[in-house]
């Protein structure tokens, strides 16, 4: 979109200039061969050739200016609704300075609207532009004159022919339109499947994190398993061996075996203490991963985490996959995802989408 900006407005200056270069030499008065609109308009008003030329260069500032806003991506970027007024007028101006400013409105529609609203635009820019040509044919005089660029007065061909080549540039004109909308429509398509690639990599990541979290969490617990049934059985049946021997009297080995069931009680009682711990429930890294699942949304979501409960992995696991088929249902559009803690317990995820303060329940901890 960046591009497009920079080319746009490049192009938007251009045409600004080339319009000065035409109008300066010839005057306002020769200005019937430029077949352009704002010049009827100025038929007969005392502004003169400076201010015709004030009044192209106002049309052309104002389409570069309503550009510029349109194109506006990220947090600041505009409504729809506000889009299609700025597109709106866009195309006033430029029926107004010069229909070649419409080549640039038909490919932005297609980058900044829907499919829908796209086509429905460009059919209301050539319907406009094929009124305006048939506006513009009725007010062509019988004969006509035209200053060149020498000064001297030329003839201008008849008015049935002046008015075929009005219809005739606005056929090929509405042509080029829908060429640079196709184009416009292969960029939005390309720039949708990049958007969703990164937000499913995003997504990948984040799923990645959260599973290796999980992973180290069943680790854990074979890992305690293991120690409790091997190790932690067979110092049990040692202290047990070393006590029946105690009772039938040792003599002389008493005083080191009693040594040796003291310290294997110690082991047995480690090895449970570490049992234990490993056996306690560990909260999963469900904020780390939605934290980078929101990085990754198109537009960036934002996350709030109020005071959520540790949650296990099962429950992170239902969570993740509710805020990711969330965003992506929602994608395009600003979200913000808030976890937070349940009155009766448990936790709770919210989404809030478009700018929106209305929160939607997306997931709710089941009663533990």
């Amino acid at each position: 979109m960046a591009l497009f900006r920079l080319v746009a407005l490049l192009a938007c200056l251009v045409l600004a200039l080339q319009q000065m270069m035409l109008l300066w030499p010839v005057g306002l008065a020769g200005l019937g061969h430029l077949r352009e609109r704002l010049p009827i308009l100025l038929a007969g008003s005392p502004l003169g050739l400076r201010g015709a030329m004030a009044a192209y260069g106002a049309c052309f500032a104002g389409f570069g200016w309503a550009l510029w806003l349109a194109t506006v991506s990220g947090a600041r970027a505009p409504e729809r609704g506000a889009k299609m007024g700025l597109l709106a007028a866009q195309i006033a101006l430029a029926l107004l300075a010069s229909d070649k400013l419409l080549l640039l409105t038909a490919a932005e529609a297609a980058l900044l609207l829907p499919r829908r609203a796209a086509t429905a635009c460009l059919a209301a820019q050539l319907a406009l532009a094929l009124l305006a040509c048939g506006w513009q044919a009725q007010r062509l005089p019988e004969r006509e004159l035209a200053c060149n660029v020498s000064g001297s007065d030329v003839q201008l061909p008849p008015r049935e022919l002046r008015r075929w080549l009005l219809w005739q540039d606005a056929m090929v004109g509405g042509g080029f339109q829908l060429l640079t909308f196709g184009i416009g429509c292969l960029g939005a398509a390309e720039r949708r499947r990049r958007a969703e690639l990164e937000g499913t990599r995003a997504s990948l990541l984040a799923a990645r994190q959260l599973l290796a979290g999980t992973a180290g969490n069943g680790e854990r617990l074979r890992m305690a398993r293991e120690l409790h049934d091997g190790m932690g059985h067979h110092l049990s049946a040692l202290n047990l061996q070393l006590e029946l021997l105690l009772r039938r009297g040792a003599g002389e080995a008493e005083a080191p075996l009693r040594s040796a069931q003291l310290s294997a009680r110690r082991m047995l009682a480690e090895v449970r203490a570490l049992v234990g711990e490993e056996r306690r429930p560990r909260a999963s890294p469900l904020r780390e991963a939605l934290s980078q699942l929101c990085e990754g949304a198109r537009p960036a979501a934002a996350l709030r985490w109020d005071g959520a409960p540790a949650l296990d992995d099962a429950a992170a696991w239902q969570a993740f996959s509710a805020a990711s088929e969330a965003l992506a249902r929602e994608h395009g559009r600003p979200c913000r995802l808030w976890l937070s803690a349940q009155d009766g317990g448990g936790a709770e995820l919210r989404l809030a989408a478009g700018g929106s303060e209305e929160w939607t329940t997306i997931w709710r901890e089941a009663e533990r």
